[in-house]
């Protein structure tokens, strides 16, 4: 006998926010549409997206209030580019990575955290040198290996045309990723992924695996009490997104941190 699945009486997934970092941009506004519209009772998981998580453990009222969710789950970024003309208003990388420890601690379980390493930049300098991230991935897998994070997510930059023209009018230029270089890059994540026991997930990378940055499955069997929430798939993301519904409650305005290659920032 088949069981059905209420879906509409299941509790929701907030994602606060894939559109822009509620907590490094606008920590006030996140705790009031928190209050306002996301009670806890209704909320299956409070998934935060930051690269800047400063503010969440400075701003005591919206630290208190996402405690009260039954189940967090975190989405930290480090690219090694903060503090840099890449990403001007970001915490540079020792002071975002001492925040580690204290982002599984508030979690409680270190599967609740993806590490995400994204993107990935080939550039050419004002300078005229050319400059890549890359190398700092190795350099974070110790510290991220030390506080039991597993998962984490990588992509290249993606050169829609208006990230091409704000990094012209800075006087940087777009190095090409061949498939030969990609190839490399990829290989040489995997194998320093195979020494550190990390799991790789490609998000909207074509030639790597559908990842679900929101994974329903792994939400359902993550949390407390082991309460379902939907599977079924994300609308109006982009075709290589194997994301869960949720509901996001940022939205696209010009973001703070300045990271000169994010698509979701308002032409400028």
């Amino acid at each position: 006998m088949k069981i059905e699945t209420n879906e509409k009486a299941m509790k929701k997934i907030i994602s606060a926010s894939r559109r822009i970092d509620m907590i490094g941009n606008s920590p006030q506004q996140l705790l009031e549409i928190l209050i306002q519209k996301c009670p806890p009772e209704k909320v299956h998981t409070l998934v935060l997206w930051t690269k800047n998580v400063e503010n969440l453990f400075s701003y005591k009222p919206l630290l208190e209030k996402v405690k009260q969710y039954d189940q967090l789950f975190f989405h930290y970024t480090v690219t090694g580019m903060g503090g840099t003309i890449m990403e001007p208003g970001v915490v540079p990388p020792g002071k975002a990575m001492s925040r580690l420890e204290e982002i599984v601690n508030l979690v409680k379980d270190p599967r609740r955290v993806r590490f995400r390493f994204d993107p990935i930049v080939h550039l050419k300098l004002p300078d005229g040198s050319s400059y890549t991230n890359l190398d700092w991935f190795e350099k974070f897998a110790p510290k991220i290996k030390q506080v039991g994070i597993t998962d984490i997510s990588i992509s290249w930059m993606s050169v829609y045309r208006k990230v091409s023209a704000r990094l012209k009018r800075a006087g940087i230029g777009v190095q090409d990723v061949n498939q030969n270089l990609w190839q490399q890059e990829y290989n040489l994540i995997m194998e320093i992924s195979s020494r550190f026991n990390f799991t790789i997930h490609g998000c909207c990378v074509p030639g790597m695996d559908r990842s679900k940055c929101i994974d329903g499955l792994l939400l359902s069997k993550l949390h407390p009490t082991g309460e379902k929430c939907s599977l079924r798939k994300a609308k109006g993301q982009r075709t290589e997104c194997g994301c869960n519904e949720s509901w996001d409650i940022g939205w696209y305005f010009k973001c703070i941190h300045g990271c000169r290659y994010c698509y979701a920032n308002p032409v400028e």
